[in-house]
């Protein structure tokens, strides 16, 4: 299916997003299903069986008790918890890579397979670590200073991580990208943020409904992974309509595609 590869409104990317999610539901939710739903039934079982659950009576005295218990049970399954976390350091750039890649070529409407998508996630994982290092210590430098820089940094380097899968560049060139891509945009990821969190909040509420723990969180886990491919969609089409806003991106893969070696020829011809 062909997508609208242009520079969209806040309603286009959303519709976008939701027809190729649709359209390419089965190779992506494979990515999620080999590398991240393992760790996230992982977790969820730790969680089950390790934590205790929250008191029916929520005051300060009930709380305060649960409290001292989940520490306790996390000292003394410590060796757990932290091979899950190490599990998940090393998991998540890998289905995160994994997934963008995978998008960005449905996006622009070229094929590409789950053993490919997987390759270029191992060879991005150096430079996705050494970006978010840098992400993070912006944004927590920022937030620790005054604030308003850290959420600044949040929303300029919206955009690393599929600048690092899609492009191939890290570390601070990577954010220096970003914020070039994100010049003017802020607003509207703000708002396409604010779009998509009130649609998980509303899932996960609906789950939260159900009476039986281990069925609430088994679809609690499924909707975290349908909620990431959206999101991981919404982004790289986000991206690639601030590449068309600021690079006339859109220009370059139409002379692309019709073998024009200057973009401008084809602005030309309109």
């Amino acid at each position: 299916m062909k997508y609208e590869v242009r520079a969209l409104s806040l309603g286009g990317i959303l519709d976008q997003t939701i027809s190729l999610t649709k359209d390419h539901f089965g190779a992506l939710f494979q990515i999620v299903a080999v590398t991240l739903l393992p760790l996230k039934l992982l977790q969820a079982a730790i969680e089950l069986t390790v934590i205790p659950p929250l008191p029916a009576e929520l005051n300060l005295e009930t709380l305060e008790t649960w409290t001292t218990a989940r520490n306790q049970a996390m000292a003394e399954n410590y060796p757990l918890i932290m091979g899950s976390t190490l599990l998940a350091i090393l998991v998540i750039p890998v289905s995160n890579a994994a997934l963008i890649h995978t998008i960005a070529k449905s996006y622009l409407g070229r094929m590409t397979t789950f053993g490919e998508a997987l390759g270029l996630a191992f060879r991005s994982v150096g430079k996705l670590y050494w970006t978010w290092i840098l992400v993070v210590a912006a944004i927590v430098g920022g937030l620790i200073c005054l604030i308003i820089p850290g959420i600044l940094a949040a929303f300029w380097f919206s955009l690393a991580t599929q600048v690092v899968v899609i492009e191939g560049i890290g570390g601070f060139g990577a954010l220096k990208r970003s914020r070039a891509l994100m010049k003017g945009n802020i607003g509207r990821i703000f708002a396409m943020a604010l779009v998509l969190g009130a649609i998980g909040f509303g899932m996960q509420i609906a789950v939260g409904l159900i009476p039986q723990a281990f069925l609430q969180t088994l679809i609690f886990v499924l909707i975290q992974c349908v909620l990431l491919i959206v999101n991981s969609a919404a982004l790289v089409i986000f991206y690639f309509s601030a590449r068309c806003q600021h690079e006339q991106f859109d220009l370059q893969l139409l002379a692309e595609n019709l073998n024009v070696k200057n973009p401008d020829d084809v602005l030309a011809d309109r």
